[in-house]
């Protein structure tokens, strides 16, 4: 790997002349949000040390998602999308986020080529953190905040200036051609401490020896939470009929409705809102690391920041750590 600098006002400039070839995917301000946006001009782009208020996930992985067309004729037309993209100023979170996403949708039995397709079209610029957000816990879920190399290439703020530290072909193609310097000299990126927060625990221990009735009996099972992660990705099919087609789309899904696991039968297995809330916890820091080899939390503290009644998944998890001791 190399690194390169980059004067800040060049970046605006590289930008401007890669919207003819991709689009262009950074924090822009929607009032008084920052958030993840297709940018039309570049001078919308907002490079500071602010949270974004969602993850940037939803441009692999859309809210709504069109799959397919069935003709009243019996053909089916595959929805395709072969944008070239450019995810900009991703922090280290959301980042680790997009890997663990990687990992769900392109490994194993099921592989999502919608995903899949997505994120070979698509570049990652990632952009460190300065200072710890309200509700953040990305220390102890062992990240370093102020770098990944879950990217094609990662920038880190220094001064006048970006030191920018190529991953990737990819990155490489952006930022080539721009003056190198020695590694030695770069701005560190050490990477992050070992994981605290954790889970350790088989699954039948967690469902009797936790009190989860009492843990989310504030909880208002309004989904919130899981809309607002950059891992949860679950989703549902809906067929609609649009002009005398049936269209198939793929919807985001929630864990926290009451209906998520319904059969068609009728029967719920998972009919209270402790064991939903149970489902949410364990999908996290249980099964996905059984299933893929990582814990689907990265402590954004997105949750812990948009909960309406202050829930708060860094103290459910350290409870029940400290409680199974």
């Amino acid at each position: 790997m190399k690194h390169v600098v980059v004067p800040k006002d060049s970046i605006k400039d590289l930008l401007e002349s890669l919207m003819t070839d991709y689009k262009i995917v950074a924090p822009v301000r929607e009032g008084q949000t920052l958030v993840y946006k297709a940018v039309n001009q570049v001078d919308e782009v907002i490079l500071n040390d602010e949270a974004a208020y969602k993850s940037p996930k939803e441009f692999l992985f859309p809210q709504t998602e069109q799959m397919m067309v069935f003709s009243k004729d019996g053909d089916i037309r595959i929805t395709e999308d072969d944008t070239k993209t450019i995810l900009f100023g991703v922090r280290s979170c959301d980042l680790e986020a997009l890997k663990i996403m990687t990992a769900v949708f392109t490994q194993g039995k099921f592989i999502d080529t919608y995903f899949e397709k997505k994120l070979k079209n698509t570049v990652l610029i990632g952009f460190g953190c300065q200072s710890e957000k309200k509700g953040c816990f990305c220390g102890d879920r062992g990240l370093n905040k102020g770098y990944s190399e879950a990217c094609d290439a990662f920038l880190t703020d220094n001064g006048d200036q970006y030191i920018v530290q190529i991953i990737t072909e990819k990155g490489e193609l952006l930022f080539g051609g721009f003056a190198q310097i020695d590694s030695q000299k770069a701005v560190s990126c050490e990477s992050g401490g070992q994981a605290l927060l954790e889970i350790n625990s088989d699954e039948s221990t967690l469902f009797n020896n936790v009190d989860w009735g009492r843990i989310s009996e504030k909880c208002m099972g309004c989904g919130t939470c899981t809309y607002i992660c950059p891992t949860c990705h679950c989703f549902v099919f809906k067929d609609v009929v649009e002009k005398g087609e049936a269209i198939r789309y793929k919807c985001w899904d929630s864990c926290m409705y009451p209906k998520f696991t319904m059969h068609a039968s009728g029967h719920n297995p998972r009919a209270s809102k402790k064991e939903r809330y149970r489902q949410r916890i364990l999908h996290k820091y249980l099964y996905v690391k059984q299933n893929f080899g990582y814990t689907a939390c990265t402590g954004c503290g997105r949750c812990i920041r948009s909960c309406p009644v202050g829930m708060n998944i860094k103290s459910v998890v350290t409870e029940i750590m400290e409680g199974l001791k």
